[in-house]
């Protein structure tokens, strides 16, 4: 500690990865709390010896997506030696976890008692959406929802062109963990093929490659939001399978297309209802095409 007194309350953060979850809920919160002068907030990927925690005596402890038993019982050592304000935090219903999804063989395989037990030892529960905190209800007596926003730092001031194609240049974002939703927009892909110049970044299965224009290998997370913006979409596709884990999603991806200037079709669930200036559609074949201009 620079100083002998603690003129700000002082924060320890435990990101639970270096990705978009890490960054946008935990990493980049810390950041500007700490720029802004209203806390001292220190970020760790690890967690604290008890001896370290003792020097920082922290006012509040951040604890991200803590489930797996290694870090539930290190939690439950390390709660008896801190006072601090231990606040856990989630945006995903991992219980809901697809069983094809890549990182479900990370979890627990009960990943509901495993959770329970973790935010058992916080004093609140932190989520990014109304719907996740419903999900999660009777898991914990302080469940507080504080939905996912963008850090102005990479996501202010993107360039991004219209009309750069040959034909509408219509995108698609995902990662192998998205393959379901691509799921519902893959016979539009094929149907469209001749019509649109299909870009996608991230991962496109085998199958589509012969429909898709342009494919865009994934970047890292800090050059994520300048790689999107220069695809120079004219239109984003934001489709969603249906079911519980992707219900009590965030809007994250509409914000990100938004911040693009980029015009969005999405599929018509819960976490892309509200006010955004975006269409909605049902995840059928017609609605979808009749969507694309």
């Amino acid at each position: 500690n620079p100083l002998p007194w603690r003129p700000l309350p002082t924060v320890l953060a435990l990101a639970a990865d270096g990705q978009g979850s890490g960054h946008y809920r935990v990493i980049h919160p810390a950041v500007a709390l700490s720029a802004a002068g209203l806390a001292d907030v220190r970020l760790s990927q690890r967690h604290w010896l008890p001896a370290e925690m003792e020097r920082l005596q922290p006012d509040a402890w951040i604890l991200q997506s803590q489930v797996r038993e290694p870090q539930i019982e290190m939690l439950r050592r390390q709660a008896q030696f801190t006072r601090a304000f231990k606040v856990a935090e989630l945006d995903d219903y991992l219980p809901g976890l697809p069983a094809a999804h890549p990182h479900r063989p990370d979890l627990p395989q009960d990943v509901l008692g495993a959770l329970r037990r973790s935010v058992a030892l916080a004093d609140r529960l932190m989520v990014s959406t109304a719907a996740l905190a419903e999900a999660l209800g009777g898991l914990h007596p302080d469940i507080r929802v504080l939905p996912t926003r963008l850090p102005p730092i990479w996501w202010r001031g993107l360039s991004s062109q219209r009309r750069a194609g040959q034909r509408p240049r219509v995108g698609w974002v995902g990662r192998a963990a998205h393959q379901g939703d691509l799921a519902q927009i893959a016979d539009v892909v094929q149907a469209l093929a001749g019509e649109v110049e299909w870009v996608f970044l991230g991962t496109c299965p085998a199958a589509l490659r012969p429909y898709v224009h342009e494919q865009h290998e994934a970047v890292p997370i800090d050059q994520y939001p300048r790689k999107l913006a220069s695809l120079n979409l004219d239109l984003a596709l934001a489709p969603l399978a249906p079911g519980l884990f992707n219900e009590c999603k965030s809007n994250q991806r509409l914000l990100e297309y938004g911040a693009c200037g980029v015009p969005v079709v999405c599929s018509d669930l819960a976490p892309y209802r509200g006010t955004l200036p975006i269409t909605r559609v049902h995840n059928r074949f017609e609605d979808w095409v009749h969507a694309i201009p």
